[in-house]
């Protein structure tokens, strides 16, 4: 009867595996987390940049003589202003997410801790 020859030589244990494979698992929650903070960015960052762009649009009617606008004009000024305090609830919302994750994560590393903390004790009292 021929023996199953495991890929893994034969230094690695099976807490060798399992203790890679925990960190590769973290080091894949890391980047995902740092993936969505850097969507979070990027969101606002565009968002910030479309504010000020309406902001600086705003500012040229704004500073026409009332008496000289056109209703055309007048019409803008007041599409303007609903497009900027759309975009800047946009961007509240946007906020809130980003602090609810952060508060999520943080929950989620005291879980993990405490997870990690009772693994070592009772690994060590196994081994004493």
């Amino acid at each position: 009867m021929e023996e199953i020859v495991s890929m893994a030589d034969s230094t690695t244990t099976v807490d060798d595996i399992e203790g890679e494979l925990f960190k590769i698992e973290r080091i894949r929650e890391v980047l995902v987390r740092r993936e969505s903070e850097l969507r979070y960015m990027m969101d606002d960052i565009q968002l910030c940049k479309e504010i000020s762009r309406l902001k600086k649009e705003l500012q040229k009617l704004i500073a026409l003589p009332e008496k000289e606008k056109s209703n055309e004009e007048k019409q803008r000024e007041e599409e303007l202003v609903q497009q900027i305090h759309k975009l800047v609830e946009t961007r509240d919302f946007l906020v809130d997410d980003v602090e609810f994750e952060r508060l999520r994560e943080r929950e989620e590393d005291k879980e993990m801790a405490e997870f990690l903390q009772t693994k070592l004790s009772k690994s060590c009292l196994q081994k004493a």
